[in-house]
């Protein structure tokens, strides 16, 4: 499966601030609320329509070898969005987080379709 996450979108004005580079590196302030759209796409290159029963799971981890996420966030497939609530960061350390997106099936299928990239959490100033 390959896999796209919408690029070089940022927000602020309002305190917020988040970043989606084209390496798919996160930048995001601590506790902010940012929603980052995705799209899954088969090997010959047709994009995936997810399935009754389908989930989308972005999981984020301090080091790979940790055995659980610091963050998990079930995604929206019918929008394909993933949103983040205040608390699924406010509780972190700051600095890097190696995330990673997959699909699950009901039939216990699991694929990671986007894998080691960074999430970068900066300072909440308020």
């Amino acid at each position: 499966m390959m896999n796209e996450m919408e690029t070089g979108k940022s927000a602020g004005g309002d305190g917020m601030s988040w970043v989606v580079h084209e390496d798919m590196k996160i930048e995001m302030t601590k506790g902010d609320t940012p929603s980052f759209a995705f799209q899954a796409f088969l090997p010959d290159g047709s994009e995936y329509e997810f399935e009754e029963g389908d989930s989308v799971v972005f999981a984020a981890k301090r080091n790979k070898v940790d055995p659980e996420p610091a963050v998990r966030i079930e995604a929206d497939v019918k929008e394909k969005m993933i949103r983040f609530s205040e608390e699924d960061t406010k509780h972190l350390e700051l600095g890097k987080y190696i995330w990673e997106l997959s699909l699950n099936k009901s039939s216990g299928y699991r694929c990671t379709f986007i894998a080691n990239k960074v999430l970068k959490l900066t300072v909440e100033v308020a």
